[in-house]
């Protein structure tokens, strides 16, 4: 019709990222389909071999089969690019990677295991000639991007067929001699990574986006040294909703049974019992965390733009909370005191946090870091005021800083395993400055709220021995 439809793709619905996918949900939105969708699911008999010496360098792999594929120079294109996003998807540190091989070009069972740098040699994706893992890593394009993962390692991972062929060097390349062209027409898919539930996941995607184009779907076997399991499982995830609880979140008088009809053209597969309808999800949708995840996709279907909106019929008088009344305190007189405030980043690295201020200790980690320079949340605030001096170094001396805010511990008492802090930290640079200075400075801060401290000295690595003390007061550190 020369019709174009444009989509916002959000992070959280992976399954979008593909034509299939984008296709699979446009068909239910539209009622050509509805319902959970159904994939033929067979056993294909092939085994993979996990050596135990995986598991101190990228310990998870799924792998599946798919058969009868036909492709066309625009279905290949699709399926690389395809792989490529659920690459960023599933890391930006390529914590797990996909890998596309022509399963005909090689012999079962596979072995997943690891070799040493020189220690065997094949020809890479796109290369001609032999290179051995370690020149891979310094001469390949894909090499030289992603050799960082494997630094420092004694062992690269590797995946072999019966015969000792290279399949891949995860998470790098893959052999040349796999290579899928327009004459393949059986496919063998592995994901490997550093978390279980992301190589499965990951293998759930890439299959399920192929077995939209009518293709048949087999499982692997999975051969660990001490438990084995065939992937990819395309089990559905069981959810029970409520009736009421539509209609006090999103506000519409929906009866179940049309609840159940929005839920089916959103893919679903729903069994309405009474004003209950327990909700089966397929195996592709990620983001379901929780019941009111649905409800997400009720309002969806049903359509925003037919949603009426209200004001909430409560009147409410907003404040400060008691931690941000105090730390406005604070902050007026550390200023009084002629500091001035920073404000820095919660991100910071190991490097930073312990290493530069000789500690040892543990963080928070963030799970999908963009930049190595963010990889935990601070434990404290001195680390991030010594990069503000450092990065001012130009300007005149003194310099009085101080920071007011969040630092993040673990706590495995919490919920979540950790716990915000909020925390003061000061810094003075320049002709004077001494223990006697930030000891008057800390002294003047704590009276002005009727603090009388008493002073203990601290043995402390990033301080010079008796240059560090701790403060108590009512027996509380």
């Amino acid at each position: 019709s020369g019709e174009e439809l444009r989509m916002e793709i959000l992070h959280n619905r992976p399954d979008l990222l593909s034509p299939e996918g984008v296709a699979r949900a446009l068909k239910g939105f539209l009622g050509r389909e509805r319902g959970l969708p159904s994939y033929r699911l067979s056993r294909s008999g092939i085994v993979v071999k996990v050596d135990r010496s995986v598991g101190k360098v990228r310990p998870f792999i799924a792998a599946g089969v798919v058969r009868g594929v036909k492709l066309t120079e625009r279905v290949l294109v699709s399926l690389m690019q395809t792989q490529e996003k659920l690459h960023e998807f599933l890391g930006r540190r390529r914590k797990g990677s996909i890998g596309v091989y022509d399963l005909d070009k090689v012999e079962p069972p596979f072995t997943y295991t690891t070799v040493g740098p020189e220690e065997l040699s094949f020809v890479p994706l796109d290369f001609r000639e032999s290179l051995t893992p370690s020149q891979i890593l310094n001469l390949h394009p894909k090499g030289r991007e992603y050799g960082w993962i494997l630094e420092g390692k004694e062992r690269y991972p590797i995946l072999l067929d019966c015969r000792g062929r290279v399949l891949s060097l995860p998470p790098i390349i893959n052999s040349e001699e796999t290579r899928v062209t327009e004459a393949t027409t059986n496919l063998f898919i592995d994901v490997t990574g550093e978390k279980e539930e992301l190589v499965h996941l990951g293998l759930v995607l890439m299959m399920t986006s192929l077995a939209e184009r009518g293709f048949d779907l087999q499982t692997v076997r999975i051969q660990y040294p001490n438990r084995k399991l065939e992937t990819p499982s395309l089990k559905p995830r069981r959810f029970e909703l409520e009736e009421d609880r539509v209609r006090e979140v999103l506000g519409l008088d929906l009866k179940a049974g049309r609840i159940a009809g929005i839920l089916r053209r959103m893919r679903y597969g729903v069994e309405v019992k009474g004003r209950r309808l327990v909700v089966l999800a397929p195996p592709f949708r990620a983001d379901l965390l929780h019941p009111v995840d649905l409800l997400e996709d009720v309002a969806i279907g049903y359509g925003y733009d037919r949603i009426p909106p209200r004001v909430k019929g409560v009147n409410t008088v907003g404040k400060k909370a008691k931690v941000e009344r105090l730390s406005d305190l604070v902050r007026s007189v550390m200023v009084g005191l002629g500091f001035t405030e920073v404000m820095t980043y919660t991100l910071t690295n190991p490097k930073m946090n312990f290493e530069m201020m000789r500690t040892k200790g543990e963080a928070v980690e963030v799970g999908n870091p963009i930049s190595e320079e963010f990889t935990i949340l601070r434990t404290w605030l001195l680390p991030s005021l010594l990069a503000v001096l450092r990065s001012n170094k130009k300007h005149p001396l003194p310099q009085r800083i101080f920071e007011v805010g969040n630092v993040v511990l673990l706590d495995e008492g919490t919920e979540t395993g950790a716990r915000e802090v909020r925390r003061l930290g000061a810094c003075v640079i320049g002709k004077g400055a001494g223990w006697n200075l930030i000891k008057a400075v800390a002294e003047a801060l704590l009276r002005e709220f009727g603090i009388l401290p008493e002073i203990k000295p601290l043995d402390h690595p990033s301080f010079l021995e008796g240059r560090a003390a701790e403060f108590f007061w009512k027996g509380k550190r």
